[in-house]
């Protein structure tokens, strides 16, 4: 499992072999989101929410912001 980047507890995943749109998955103790990459220079947005509480959300939507570029750039070496 590739995990790209982990901070603030959370844990950033690509999946190999996985859909478009380019997104992720975050993962906390206990809980996951998918989070869309969106374009560059555009907002992330939120795909699907398993439990995870706003603030962990909320965290990971700004790191996903923070580190977009990175994140866009990974998905296209895992994907081709």
């Amino acid at each position: 499992m590739p995990t790209v980047l982990r901070v603030h507890g959370l844990r950033f995943v690509i999946w190999p072999n996985d859909h478009i749109p380019p997104h992720l998955h975050v993962f906390s103790a206990d809980a996951e989101a998918t989070i869309l990459l969106g374009e560059p220079g555009g907002y992330p947005g939120l795909l699907e929410n398993r439990r995870m509480g706003r603030r962990d959300l909320a965290r990971a939507l700004e790191t996903v912001l923070e580190h977009q570029s990175m994140f866009l750039r990974r998905w296209r070496e895992i994907h081709g």
